[in-house]
């Protein structure tokens, strides 16, 4: 459920993002901002499990705080870490994060570095928001996750194809793929088209 003080927060990270200096998002998307981006976002935010236990979320390639920000502020009940490998974008996740009172980590760096880390295999759950195709967006992800943790990528329309193409990778991974657009959306109409796999045990 949403809250006022949820809504209050949104409305001023969006303020955020059309103030800062830096091209956070395209103009397109600064257009679209309260019609798609933030919806977008927080459907997916009720997506993710809920539980008893506090979950750990990498969102990779948080560039202007899609959906990592809007993440922290509707689902305070997961611990969120952003990761983007710029700098502008990692400073202004910094800002914003204070300013919202958002007790998230913020990561400068890259995937496929930092799944090599001590940050391979510790998450419960990875987001990702149009950052590559699954074919290589897969090894930048599946990585972070432990065993029987899930990665939510947020796709396209060729989400199909994009699947297919990455079937010899995902196999590689011990990836599975838990659930497609078609699926989800016939359960959760207002959700954004979200491939769904799970990271399976060695």
């Amino acid at each position: 459920m949403m809250s006022d003080e949820h809504r209050r927060q949104l409305s001023v990270f969006a303020a955020a993002v059309r103030s800062s200096p830096h091209n956070l998002v395209s103009r397109s998307a600064l257009d679209e901002l309260e019609e798609r981006h933030i919806p977008e976002s927080v459907g997916l935010a009720a997506l993710l499990p809920t539980g008893t236990l506090q979950q750990r979320l990498i969102d990779v390639g948080s560039g202007g705080g899609f959906p990592g920000i809007i993440i922290a502020i509707v689902r305070p009940d997961i611990q969120v870490t952003l990761l983007d490998a710029r700098k502008k974008k990692t400073e202004f996740l910094e800002a914003v994060a204070r300013e919202l009172d958002l007790d998230v980590t913020v990561l400068r760096g890259r995937a496929e570095d930092l799944v090599r880390s001590e940050h391979g295999g510790s998450y419960d759950l990875v987001t990702a928001r149009a950052v590559a195709p699954l074919d290589r967006l897969l090894p930048w992800t599946l990585p972070f996750l432990r065993p029987g943790g899930m990665l939510y990528a947020v796709k396209g329309e060729r989400w199909q194809e994009e699947l297919e193409d990455a079937a010899v990778v995902l196999r590689r991974l011990r990836g599975r793929v838990v659930a497609t657009p078609p699926e989800i959306n016939s359960i959760t109409p207002g959700a954004p088209r979200t491939v769904i796999v799970t990271r399976a045990p060695q």
